[in-house]
């Protein structure tokens, strides 16, 4: 599973990169770690995994801000879309049930290409969609890592990158002046 550090700098990343700006950013990627508060209920990729609770959950937000507040029409919709993100990455690193419950098999995409440091040549393509009967598990306790060393690492690269991409805007910005 990522881990919530890599739920938040993913679509804080794509965020900041589509020029919106940091503290609304952070704002809305912090709701990427939303659908594993289902933690608290004791069972992990449950209902909160699934596009349609999402979209049920996020439909009366986009409703009343369309009708009552056309300017935050867009932010409902991309906190709607930052929130699907989460399972979007989990599926792809454990069975989750995106499509419950219309349908009743959780899915993981298997997606790696390997290859052998003796012989770069045999290069191994795995493209694989596993489905497994959907069955919520209640559990007494759950161990899960809120950051790992990767996490942390990639984190750190993009918030370098994100860093040195403002300073040469600012740069370039005070040059042209």
């Amino acid at each position: 599973m990522p881990e919530p550090l890599m739920h938040f700098i993913v679509p804080f990343s794509v965020l900041i990169m589509c020029g919106i700006g940091i503290k609304k950013s952070a704002f809305l990627a912090s709701l990427a770690t939303l659908p594993d508060l289902d933690v608290l209920f004791h069972i992990h990729r449950s209902f909160s995994h699934s596009m349609l609770f999402v979209f049920l959950l996020c439909a009366p937000a986009i409703i009343t801000a369309t009708m009552k507040h056309s300017n935050r029409t867009y932010d409902a919709v991309i906190a709607t879309l930052v929130i699907l993100s989460h399972p979007f990455l989990d599926l792809f690193t454990y069975f989750t049930p995106i499509f419950w419950p219309l349908y009743n098999k959780s899915i993981y995409i298997v997606a790696e290409m390997t290859t052998n440091m003796n012989n770069v040549s045999q290069v191994h393509l795995l493209f694989d969609i596993k489905l497994k009967p959907m069955v919520f598990y209640h559990t007494i306790s759950m161990d899960a890592p809120i950051f790992t060393s990767i996490g942390v690492a990639v984190t750190l690269v993009i918030m370098i990158g994100l860093a040195l991409k403002h300073f040469w805007e600012g740069k370039l910005l005070r040059v042209k002046s």
